[in-house]
């Protein structure tokens, strides 16, 4: 009999600690506007967007998703589990709990 993958239907919270430790094994979206993420956003973050997602990233890729305060990445998280993505993480608190954590931001449009 095949073995059969059980996929998460949630998002897994990261705090700021956990991601800061896993930033080299997922990819890190900022869903937010460009304005906000031109004003700071974490390093190594990219702004893309749910259709830029689904067009351009792997449905097998583990994806970090955060905004400012972790309310519009977690329904950006969960609506992506909903289209079949299968490791899927939120950044509890967002950006604030980043900072709130002593961690740097960038500035500008640069990942």
């Amino acid at each position: 009999m095949k073995s059969i993958k059980k996929l998460n239907p949630n998002p897994v919270l990261l705090a700021p600690a956990q991601l800061k430790s896993r930033e080299n094994q997922l990819l890190l979206i900022d869903i937010r506007g460009w304005l906000e993420y031109w004003m700071g956003h974490i390093p190594g973050a990219k702004r893309l967007s749910r259709h830029r997602i689904l067009k351009d990233i792997s449905k097998d890729q583990a994806i970090a998703i955060t905004c400012l305060s972790g309310h519009r990445s977690a329904i950006a998280a969960q609506w992506l589990v909903s289209q079949g993505y299968s490791q899927v993480y939120n950044l509890r608190g967002g950006l604030l709990a980043w900072q709130s954590a002593g961690y740097q931001i960038q500035r500008g449009n640069r990942p």
